[in-house]
């Protein structure tokens, strides 16, 4: 795994969970448009077997939420602790970029650096996660 892919694996654990919040969200929104009181828990009388099925799947929904969502909590928390005692621009261009999640230009700003000086820092930042990387592989 390169440095980057490591450092990048929270912003895909950010985007799954937001993804599967999206959803849940939606499909609660198109289930109460039809008329059906989701609680959160299926009620066994009164209920059609569909409706009751729709209530459990929606409810499997919102487990997998919270469960991408503390998987990506997980992950930040990993990259925060690897980066974390890199020390100067380094440092704090990776905890802006891979932590804050940050667009370029937003790290820049957020660092007092040009494009040309943050992507230079960043480049450094990269070889010295590598190599963390590599010796903690061994």
């Amino acid at each position: 795994m390169t440095a980057k892919e490591y450092l990048r694996r929270y912003e895909y654990a950010d985007l799954r969970a937001k993804r599967y919040e999206e959803e849940y969200i939606l499909e609660h929104e198109l289930i109460g448009s039809i008329g059906i009181n989701y609680d959160g828990m299926p009620h066994g009388s009164g209920i059609s077997r569909k409706t009751e099925n729709e209530a459990l799947r929606l409810a499997e929904k919102a487990e997998r939420c919270v469960e991408a969502r503390l998987d990506a909590i997980r992950i930040r928390q990993e990259v925060f602790d690897f980066i974390s005692d890199i020390d100067d621009y380094e440092g704090e261009i990776l905890f802006q970029r891979y932590v804050n999640l940050l667009k370029w230009e937003e790290v820049c700003v957020a660092v007092h650096l040009s494009w040309y000086a943050v992507h230079d820092h960043h480049r450094k930042a990269l070889a010295i996660v590598q190599k963390r990387l590599e010796e903690k592989s061994t």
